[in-house]
């Protein structure tokens, strides 16, 4: 992973939490192998969910990068999966403007990915996909989803997270 885009993501995450996040983005291919699907050249985002979960025990909510194509059963693809209490995991080949055929595009791949990380730490802090269409934690069905959403929370969301976890939020 890039490291300007990692740290991009670092400093957009202190913005928002004030809490400790780890980002984590040095997974090689090798570790990968024994999650990678080679019928459907995709990474199985729940099993590398629960290994990393294990292996990455932390003091603070975790964010795994990883470059790769991922999907659970039931879906085409995912951007991200997250585990309550743990972190997520942010699977960014699919969020790169190349991946359909555009020129890179750094300034969308770096909002892609911000809004991809909220959205999987929101749910690692409890949230669960939210029905207003501005909100992060909208399902994203389409890289078109990711587009079209914010890349915050909206007010209910906002709230149920401060109820949850005082002070997690700072003030926006």
């Amino acid at each position: 992973m890039e490291k300007w885009l990692v740290e991009a993501l670092t400093s957009k995450l202190s913005l928002v939490f004030n809490l400790r996040v780890r980002v984590e983005s040095g997974l090689s291919l090798s570790d990968l192998l024994d999650f990678y699907d080679e019928s459907r050249d995709q990474v199985k985002a729940d099993l590398l969910l629960e290994y990393l979960s294990q292996v990455l025990a932390t003091q603070a909510l975790c964010l795994v990068l990883v470059d790769a194509d991922a999907y659970v059963e039931g879906l085409n693809f995912v951007f991200g999966v997250a585990k309550w209490g743990w972190g997520g995991i942010v699977f960014v080949a699919r969020l790169k403007p190349e991946f359909y055929g555009m020129s890179p595009n750094y300034s969308l791949l770096t909002l892609r990915l911000i809004k991809e990380s909220f959205h999987e730490l929101g749910h690692a802090l409890g949230l669960g996909h939210c029905g207003n269409s501005r909100c992060v934690m909208r399902f994203s069905n389409s890289i078109y989803d990711v587009d079209s959403k914010s890349p915050y929370y909206c007010p209910r969301c906002r709230r149920e997270i401060e109820l949850r976890y005082p002070g997690v939020l700072r003030i926006m």
